[in-house]
């Protein structure tokens, strides 16, 4: 079976490594993955080194006519039997090939937004020619139907990271006690609200020793350092800038926070979860799944530091509470959102739409 993987940026975010992750396990099948892309990242990089080709395709818009004919007749060149799409953009113009030859089209959406009224016509015509749609958390599913996709072609995968058999993190009696998140520093991710939280968190009195450790990179990367000096949070925060091994921080910490405005199912979350992580996360799109299904930390509301003060005082105080939610959060990784069963269920997919 060849698959080809088609993204508009190729960068380091979730969406890339859910790619990535799909990629190695299909040449493990004995199967050839192929990539498409507007705008060279990392990821690109990364497939490179596992011998994986990957192409530039230009891609202006949605109905870039001109695209979805080249991406066609690649696709006839490298006798590609699915194209696997990750955004609208690239899923309309793989659905616009098919008008030229192009191959059978799955779509996965990771993102928790309501469509445009425009974009909903669209929707409602174009994506009956996917012949799978793949939502990664159940508000996915429930957003994908509202935005007009056939209900009957959606299936509920949720992402999945590899489980670790070792015992990991840091004994909650270490000090100081250390809360992790992984985000890209861009305001959809609730980052200024997190340090209201944190701040919420000191004025309380009841806070211990601890500290936040923030890795990623982007746009409000000083806006951040500006309100860290503005709320005197210096001695409890710091900026890690962009981490390539993301284990090594979260085997250093005790709590995960995800703080986000909107999320549809984070590999962040999962990664500190593999750890034995206990979770803090906003009850928003994939959040709702993991903690639910998981039982392995507390939903709060965005926008309520209150609330999310609370939660990080009950985590540190509640060692039966923490223990409880830590072993849960590794039981979860090794069933709910194994990385085994997430490209099972996608490659299932695959077989039935060839």
């Amino acid at each position: 079976m060849n698959v080809l993987y088609l993204i508009n940026h190729a960068g380091k975010g979730g969406t890339e490594k859910y790619v990535e992750m799909l990629a190695k396990n299909l040449i493990k099948k004995g199967d050839t993955p192929f990539l498409a892309y507007n705008e060279k990242g990392m990821l690109v990089e990364a497939l490179e080194k596992l011998g994986i080709k990957c192409f530039f395709l230009k891609m202006v818009n949605p109905y870039d006519i001109n695209a979805a004919i080249k991406l066609a007749v690649f696709c006839k060149k490298l006798d590609i039997d699915i194209i696997h799409t990750q955004f609208a953009r690239e899923n309309y113009i793989a659905l616009l090939a098919r008008f030229f030859g192009g191959p059978r089209v799955v779509y996965t959406s990771h993102i928790n937004l309501v469509n445009t009224f425009a974009w909903k016509f669209a929707n409602f015509f174009l994506a009956r020619q996917n012949s799978a749609v793949i939502a990664v958390c159940t508000s996915a599913k429930e957003l994908l139907i509202q935005n007009k996709y056939p209900p009957k072609k959606i299936q509920i995968i949720f992402n999945g990271v590899k489980p670790i058999q070792a015992q990991t993190g840091v004994s909650p009696a270490k000090d100081p006690f250390v809360f992790t998140t992984l985000a890209r520093l861009s305001y959809e991710k609730g980052l200024m609200f997190l340090l209201e939280g944190i701040k919420e968190f000191v004025k309380s009195g009841t806070a211990p020793n601890f500290v936040i450790k923030i890795a990623g990179d982007g746009p409000m990367a000083e806006e951040l350092r500006g309100y860290i000096r503005l709320y005197d949070l210096q001695e409890h925060v710091e900026l890690l800038g962009y981490v390539v091994d993301t284990k090594e921080v979260l085997s250093q910490s005790h709590i995960y926070i995800n703080s986000s405005q909107n999320e549809a199912l984070s590999f962040a979350i999962l990664e500190a979860m593999a750890q034995g992580l206990p979770i803090i996360a906003t009850k928003v799109g994939g959040n709702v799944d993991i903690i639910e299904k998981g039982g392995c930390g507390i939903l709060i509301e965005y926008g309520n530091p209150k609330q999310l003060a609370a939660a990080m005082k009950n985590m540190l105080t509640n060692q039966k509470l923490y223990n409880q939610y830590s072993k849960n959060a590794k039981k979860a990784i090794a069933g709910t959102f194994n990385i085994e069963k997430t490209f099972q269920q996608t490659y299932d997919v695959y077989s039935k739409v060839k």
